[in-house]
């Protein structure tokens, strides 16, 4: 078999009943032209790698990478470009939304001299039939949030769909966030100075699977720029955790205020403060920083009963740190409070990463 010219990949996650569709449909749009499809699932409980190895047996132009350990829709992506063939790389979801009846002009306007092509869900005469209410207007809030940052005028700059060459993506991973939050949005970024062009597509309702697209896109978008304006110094996944660390100091403080208001000694306050906040932080860095990961059912409480016991030797640091800081500034109760907090967030940051939700997560069911 030849090098196909055209390399499509497709991240999955619980796509089990999408993938014979997506090969038809991409069969049908590039009958004549030599392709392949390689989707990179990440070990989708419902049998999705099977699936696309099943459909590998029937066809070779199929092939299947099933990532155990790793998780992300970025890094996925990453992943099946430096495995592709091709000299032309099209990225798509695997929800039967994106239409491979674009992809013959995609490739069209990448001959024709555009560097980068996109499927835009928002230029004028586009249907967006998959789009609810409210998953347009978090889309609206995105682009403009991201057209800002960018300093450009895309009708969709956080679409899924979009088509360049293999050499210039290859170019940009090193550069890019495995953890980030679009790849198109981090492609972009890091080639300003490219020739993009839109071309309107319908967004098509779901068959198969639920959707990812939920509030907590625009939070994970901010903690990408936050990153990208470190210059890359700051991952996604520590910002993110830091800010739900923040919105936890809230709580923290409220806690601590109101305990020592009815009587209680700082230290009495400050514990149970910190415990408060942790339980409050395990909870919202599952939903929001570690959402690729996310426990769920036991798992959840088993990840918050081993966070506890890990963390508690952060909690004694904190505790013994904001004391002491306490007793040495006579009363500042705030810096000391702060002081505590600092030790504390590192700590559990790095458990978080090695035993809770990372590759080398505790909670991880053997195969």
């Amino acid at each position: 078999m030849t090098a196909p010219r055209v390399s499509v990949v497709v991240p999955t996650y619980n796509e089990v009943g999408n993938v014979p569709m997506i090969y038809d449909g991409l069969a049908e749009a590039l009958a004549g032209r030599s392709w392949e499809l390689v989707v990179v699932d990440d070990d989708s409980p419902d049998g999705t790698a099977d699936a696309v190895r099943a459909l590998g047996l029937q066809h070779d132009n199929v092939r299947c990478i099933q990532r155990v350990l790793e998780r992300g829709l970025c890094s996925a992506v990453h992943w099946g470009v430096q495995a592709a063939h091709g000299e032309v790389i099209v990225v798509m979801d695997g929800d039967l939304q994106h239409e491979p009846a674009l992809i013959p002009r995609m490739l069209d306007a990448l001959q024709a001299g555009h560097d980068i092509v996109s499927g835009s869900r928002f230029l004028q005469g586009t249907a967006e039939k998959g789009l609810s209410d409210r998953r347009r207007r978090l889309s609206d809030w995105g682009n403009r949030l991201t057209n800002y940052f960018l300093g450009t005028e895309l009708s969709d700059p956080l679409t899924g769909f979009f088509a360049t060459s293999r050499r210039m993506f290859l170019d940009s991973i090193p550069l890019m966030q495995a953890d980030g939050f679009k790849v198109f949005f981090d492609l972009v970024y890091h080639n300003r100075n490219v020739t993009i062009r839109e071309l309107p597509f319908e967004f098509q309702r779901r068959r198969h699977g639920q959707s990812k697209l939920q509030l907590y896109v625009l939070w994970l978008l901010a903690c990408d720029i936050v990153s990208k304006l470190s210059r890359g110094m700051l991952p996604p996944r520590l910002v993110s955790f830091v800010g739900v660390g923040l919105i936890g100091s809230i709580f923290h403080f409220s806690v601590l205020y109101t305990s020592m208001d009815l009587g209680a000694v700082f230290w009495v306050a400050q514990t149970i403060a910190t415990v408060v906040a942790m339980v409050f932080n395990f909870t919202i860095n599952n939903v929001l920083t570690y959402s690729d990961d996310r426990l769920r059912g036991t798992a959840f409480y088993k990840g918050l009963l081993l966070y506890s016991l890990i963390a508690s030797v952060g909690i004694v640091a904190n505790v013994s740190t904001a004391q002491i800081t306490y007793v040495s500034l006579q009363g500042h109760t705030f810096i000391a409070a702060t002081t505590g907090l600092v030790i504390d967030v590192i700590w559990r940051f790095v458990v978080s990463n090695r035993l809770i939700w990372g590759r080398s997560s505790m909670l991880r069911k053997p195969r």
